[in-house]
């Protein structure tokens, strides 16, 4: 009986919680789009493909919730020799929570710019906007109410007694944020930002007799690479993200330990590199998770897994959610007359 009443109190809170955030990725670096916009097209390579998808809360929902993100982001070549160059992409989210399946469904379009203001220390700074349209909706039909209450038994056919507050809408979303990426010694590298989301502050209600803002969110990130001088193609990868969004804060932090199993060639190029990427890390006052990453040839696949250590956990025994990451990332641009990322390394995201 204790159990069940602290489930039905943490579903409450937790459905509160999550319907008052974004959507957010464990692998939060395998989905740069969703992390900041400054970070459209800054990469070693040219083009990057990524997806990524989580499943979570299985164990105490009878209808997990589910968050799957697609998106692509490339460079674009200057017309003249120079460092400094366009990022394009574009980013879809589809998010669906709870017995009501609460749907949120996001498109838009990202554009960063990339100057390279410090050439001694490859020192890059990155501005990026973001901006595109959302979509939310719900299933009534699945939900019960106290007046379908016989008081012996429940009757879904009774009337709910409640009037429908709208199937849809539509709204307008803006976004943007900052990037500085640079060489800090020989052998470390550090890329950290700042974003700022939902600038135009929409309305996602779906009552046409109340308004309810979608509150601007503020994130931080950073993460370095720092090579082992002894052992080149080993490095550790530190990294932190924070976020907040009204009364409500998200901070990650962890690392992760990169191992280079076979060296790229360096003439022909007929040998890819692969390398095994492991990490662990911790969500203040809800999980900690680790990370798995195969990263092979232009390809990258990542397994992540939550251990809940909130006070959920007496009901989720533990066991928060699972996701995967696949991505595909290729260099294009160094055959052509000007290549704007000749000379220059960024962390291997």
């Amino acid at each position: 009986m204790n159990k069940r009443i602290t489930l039905l109190f943490s579903a409450i809170i937790f459905g509160g919680t999550i319907m008052a955030q974004d959507i957010h990725f464990s692998q939060y670096f395998s989905s740069p789009l969703n992390l900041n916009p400054a970070l459209t097209g800054l990469m070693n390579e040219d083009i990057r493909i990524s997806s990524n998808y989580r499943n979570q809360w299985k164990s105490v929902s009878a209808k997990p919730y589910s968050t799957i993100s697609a998106s692509i982001d490339a460079t674009l070549p200057p017309k003249k020799k120079t460092n400094n160059f366009f990022g394009l992409g574009l980013v879809v989210n589809s998010d669906k929570a709870g017995t009501s399946i609460l749907a949120t469904n996001q498109a838009n379009l990202s554009m960063g710019y990339n100057m390279l203001l410090a050439p001694s220390t490859g020192g890059m700074f990155s501005v990026g906007f973001q901006a595109g349209a959302g979509q939310k909706s719900m299933n009534y039909d699945n939900l019960s109410w106290d007046s379908q209450w016989t008081g012996t038994k429940y009757d879904p056919s009774l009337s709910s007694g409640e009037s429908a507050i709208g199937s849809g809408l539509t709204f307008l979303d803006v976004s943007a944020g900052i990037n500085w990426s640079q060489m800090m010694g020989k052998n470390f590298r550090l890329s950290t930002g700042a974003s700022l989301w939902h600038v135009n502050r929409p309305s996602i209600s779906q009552s046409r007799v109340a308004k309810d803002i979608l509150y601007m969110k503020f994130g931080i990130n950073a993460i370095g690479q720092y090579t082992l001088p002894s052992r080149p193609g080993t490095s550790i990868l530190p990294s932190v993200i924070y976020f907040q969004q009204a009364t409500q804060r998200l901070l990650n932090v962890g690392a992760a330990w990169r191992y280079r199993l076979i060296e790229q060639s360096k003439f022909t190029g007929w040998v890819s590199e692969t390398a095994l990427v492991a990490g662990l890390y911790y969500r203040l006052k809800d999980a900690a998770f680790i990370n798995l990453r195969l990263d092979y040839k232009d390809f990258s696949f990542g397994v992540n897994y939550d251990f809940n250590v909130s006070t959920l956990q007496v009901a989720s025994n533990s066991r928060g959610g699972m996701e995967l990451c696949l991505s595909y990332k290729k260099a294009l641009l160094q055959k052509q007359r000007y290549n704007p990322k000749q000379g220059l390394k960024f962390v291997q995201f």
